[in-house]
């Protein structure tokens, strides 16, 4: 091994890339991740593209990358395919003398394989998988055998060949990477998420309560997060709690189809849309049960938010959401995308208030002992020194 390469976490350089549209799960682990390893005494810089369009959704991401003291760069970008992208990374790597370039999501993947293959070829590059395309994703997540051969998926295989090393958040995930034949069975690793939140106190919860039995369901309004199943069995549920009010936190595409749709079932005064909000513990501790009706995940953050919060989780069985809730011990597993069996599951918690406190104490329980930050950070650190003795 090169002397320059034998480094320790003390003298460890990484340079963290994607490009940044906003706040959501990938941020959310960055802001828990960086810190704890600039502690650790990794010098850790993140490099955010972004389109000028997007600036004020990916300015809320600098906000708190400043607000944390985590060293960032950043690039505006026309096109995300634009080779100038990784030539400049790359230059960056070079000039900084940093030791590894760890890329999330496609866009950084891609400019990561260029990199490997046409500006450094000897960078160390590495890939954190946390997803996969949001709309095939949400077709195919149950039938991965049946993935579209497209531009998507060859990219995908394209960029995870030029990978040094690469690893998902979730076994679920990997699961579908190599049933979609997207990767060779045993060639990505697996570094489930671990978060340290703060304890939640005693606090007012008048501001973040609107009902005497509410529910909540915090995430971006898209597609793949299932609102509009919730929202479908909702008129059952009010025709029998009619004083269940539903609490929306997150933007997004689909907030006029989803705000047109509470409408068209006639039950807009049970939801309220609230918009992005940074007290999301406060919103899920003052609520009865959170939902998460997504098709599929990496390793959803609003569970672990919810375990935190000591709020009992309904949940489809999906990828991401079912490796971390335990079915009947840390929550609830509705049928994969059964309506009937959300509404059900939801149902038998509404009635049991003792199941709801039983069922959050164990995702509480759940996420100190196993999903823990320090661990997570073990992990991550000892995968970097992997990377770099290869």
């Amino acid at each position: 091994m090169d002397s320059e390469k034998k480094v320790s976490s003390r003298s460890m350089k990484v340079l963290t890339v994607q490009n940044i549209e906003g706040v959501a799960g990938s941020e959310k682990y960055f802001l828990a991740l960086l810190p704890a390893l600039i502690e650790k005494g990794v010098d850790c810089t993140v490099y955010c593209v972004y389109k000028k369009e997007n600036l004020a959704g990916a300015q809320q991401f600098f906000d708190l990358l400043d607000a944390l003291k985590i060293p960032y760069i950043l690039h505006e970008a026309n096109s995300y395919g634009s080779l100038s992208i990784p030539k400049k990374i790359a230059n960056t790597y070079k000039q900084e003398n940093f030791d590894i370039i760890h890329c999330h999501l496609i866009y950084a993947d891609f400019w990561g394989a260029m990199i490997k293959k046409f500006y450094c070829k000897k960078a160390k590059v590495i890939s954190t998988k946390h997803g996969y395309h949001e709309s095939t994703y949400v077709k195919y997540c149950i039938r991965p055998e049946e993935l579209p051969r497209n531009l998507y998926s060859r990219l995908f295989k394209f960029t995870h060949k030029q990978m040094d090393h690469s690893y998902a958040c979730s076994y679920g995930l990997v699961d579908f990477y190599e049933r979609a034949k997207l990767i060779k069975k045993g060639s990505m690793d697996v570094i489930q998420h671990g978060f340290d939140y703060p304890e939640i106190g005693e606090y007012d919860q008048s501001k973040y309560r609107f009902s005497a039995l509410q529910l909540i369901i915090v995430g971006r309004l898209i597609e793949r997060k299932g609102h509009h199943m919730m929202f479908e069995i909702m008129p059952q549920l009010i025709q029998k709690y009619p004083e269940l009010k539903l609490v929306i936190l997150g933007n997004g595409e689909l907030e006029g189809q989803l705000k047109q749709l509470a409408k068209s079932l006639n039950i807009e005064y049970s939801i309220e849309f609230l918009g992005f909000k940074n007290e999301v513990e406060l919103y899920l501790a003052a609520s009865d049960i959170a939902v998460v009706p997504s098709y599929s995940e990496g390793l959803p953050l609003v569970i672990f938010e919810a375990f935190n919060a000591k709020v009992p989780v309904v949940t489809f069985d999906a990828i991401g959401c079912n490796e971390l809730v335990e079915n009947g011990k840390s929550g609830l597993i509705a049928e994969a995308f059964s309506k009937d069996d959300l509404r059900f599951q939801i149902h038998k918690l509404i009635e049991n208030e003792a199941l709801r406190k039983e069922l959050g104490q164990n995702g509480y329980d759940r996420l100190k002992g196993h999903f823990s930050l320090n661990r997570m950070v073990k992990d991550t650190l000892a995968y970097y020194e992997l990377v770099l003795k290869g």
